[in-house]
């Protein structure tokens, strides 16, 4: 992709949502107004992991045939694949954590809140698509596992995501999801994301 003229670049990098914009020139329009020095920056990101996760995940909602643009405005969706750009891959290590650590620990933790609340209140995608947008979150963090699992190691601030284990242990410990949701509040969907 490096390599790619600056035309292909576009196309390869941004084509996933363009397929599921209305704007059938959605590409030509980042083509006319991305400078050399936009492209360069975005190349750069070609080397971190994040751009990579958040690129297959475009890709899925492709593949899974999520058309967003049957209920969404093309800024809507605009919104929706920038938040998976932003939040995603954080969200993916926290939540490879929390697994490795109910497996370690034995002790249950509800992540399928979790990601509920990641579908519904952070990307705000429509309860119509819930099951597939959960099938791609639960096959990613199974595709990126072993490399997710090697950047948990390597962190040298861990404690960031052993306090939100601590915390997500405390918050839902045994309770059952229902009697969790009912906990939960607008302040804590604000520091989620």
């Amino acid at each position: 992709m490096v390599k790619a003229s600056d035309t292909k670049f576009i196309e390869l990098a941004y084509q996933d949502i363009a397929q599921n914009l209305e704007t059938k020139d959605f590409l030509s329009i980042l083509q006319n107004n991305f400078t050399e020095q936009d492209i360069y920056h975005i190349k750069e990101n070609i080397y971190n992991l994040d751009f990579w996760i958040s690129k297959k995940f475009f890709s899925m909602i492709y593949t899974h045939t999520i058309l967003f643009k049957k209920e969404y405005s093309d800024l809507v969706i605009l919104g929706i694949f920038s938040t998976i750009r932003e939040t995603f891959s954080g969200f993916l290590i926290y939540l490879t954590y929390l697994i490795d650590q109910t497996h370690t620990k034995n002790t249950p933790i509800q992540t399928d809140i979790l990601i509920h609340l990641y579908i519904h209140d952070i990307l705000h995608i429509d309860e119509y698509y819930y099951d597939k947008i959960y099938t791609i979150i639960h096959t990613l963090q199974a595709d990126f596992n072993e490399i997710l699992r090697h950047r948990i190691e390597i962190d040298d601030n861990k404690e960031y995501l052993k306090i939100g284990y601590a915390n997500r242990a405390f918050f839902s410990g045994s309770i059952k999801p229902e009697e969790t949701k009912k906990k939960i509040i607008s302040e804590d969907i604000i520091w989620f994301s």
